[in-house]
């Protein structure tokens, strides 16, 4: 694939016949398409998906080349994302999941804001959702810097979510990307919030354009959602991995990032599955400060009836984050 083009866009594809066909024309739709490539990769989907696909990319008569990579097992959305990545030309990526779609002028938009700002290696756009509680997507109501090369700024935004800590709606520099070995970490769910915590150690540069651009569509009973056993898993691993590799910079930041993913599941789960979650608090406790150490103590020995309060959950989601 051509090595002179300026974006890649990725679409991983596995179970979305439902959804595919407007994905894809919204990236069809596109005002700017000089330079812009668009890589679907089949996770062995056992659906549809694929044929409506090819059948849209033939009918297709615009300047978009699309290449549809079949993978030989299914891996999940990771492993598709990475087998895109490793195919990609572009100077950029910009990933869109095959059950979302993007604004005409999307790339349009990132591209005009990544040549105001060349060095920034993630140029972020805002984005809606079709259902509410995802109101920190958009970026309209933000007070951010449109552009900072201040590293402390950059990976407190990512990881207090003022960026929103999603892969897809950001143009992101590939040869960063490859440089720095952030493929995402396959076999688990959140795998963005995952790729966000780790991207945030090597951003120098970060840019954002205000505009809406993407459009996140939530499924009902998504797995992602509900605390099942693969979710949780994948809790418990993140939030492992996250703790080996805390660093100094906005410490405090990472401490917090880690506390609400356990909270997350710990308050809504029945004592016996809970459990599991008791060894990461007290390692987490013996990183924190005074205040931090009080708080989890506490936390550990509320009945969890008193957690799953609403006054309790605001209580957990924004005070004692600050205390950590």
């Amino acid at each position: 694939m051509n090595n002179a083009l300026f974006c890649t866009i990725i679409i991983p594809i596995y179970q979305v016949e439902r959804y595919i066909g407007k994905c894809l024309k919204s990236v069809m739709a596109q005002s700017f398409t000089k330079g812009v490539e668009c890589i679907l990769v089949n996770d062995c989907t056992k659906d549809e998906s694929v044929r409506i696909a090819q059948k849209i990319i033939d009918e297709y008569r615009g300047e978009i080349p699309f290449h549809i990579i079949n993978r030989p097992k299914n891996g999940g959305l990771s492993a598709a994302r990475n087998t895109g990545i490793l195919q990609a030309g572009g100077d950029y990526l910009y990933f869109l999941d095959s059950d979302d779609y993007i604004t005409p002028d999307c790339i349009e938009v990132l591209e005009r804001t990544s040549r105001k700002f060349p060095k920034a290696q993630i140029v972020q756009a805002g984005a809606q959702a079709t259902s509410s509680g995802f109101e920190y997507l958009s970026l309209k109501s933000k007070k951010l810097r449109e552009y900072s090369e201040d590293t402390e700024y950059i990976k407190r935004e990512m990881l207090m979510a003022h960026f929103p800590p999603t892969a897809w709606n950001k143009l992101v520099k590939r040869k960063w990307l490859l440089e720095n070995h952030l493929f995402f970490k396959e076999g688990l769910l959140h795998e963005d919030d995952y790729w966000n915590f780790f991207a945030a150690k090597f951003v120098s540069a970060y840019a954002i354009c205000k505009e809406d651009t993407y459009m996140y569509n939530i499924r009902p009973g998504s797995i992602t959602q509900a605390p099942n056993e693969q979710n949780i898993r994948s809790r418990l691993i993140s939030a492992s991995d996250f703790m080996d590799n805390i660093d100094d910079l906005c410490r405090h930041e990472q401490l917090a990032v880690v506390y609400k993913l356990l909270i997350a599941d710990y308050r809504v789960l029945p004592g016996k599955e809970s459990r599991n979650y008791l060894p990461l608090f007290t390692r987490l406790k013996s990183m924190c400060g005074v205040f931090g150490k009080i708080a989890i103590f506490f936390v550990l020995f509320f009945p969890k009836g008193i957690l799953r309060n609403r006054l309790a959950k605001l209580f957990h989601d924004k005070i004692i984050p600050r205390l950590i």
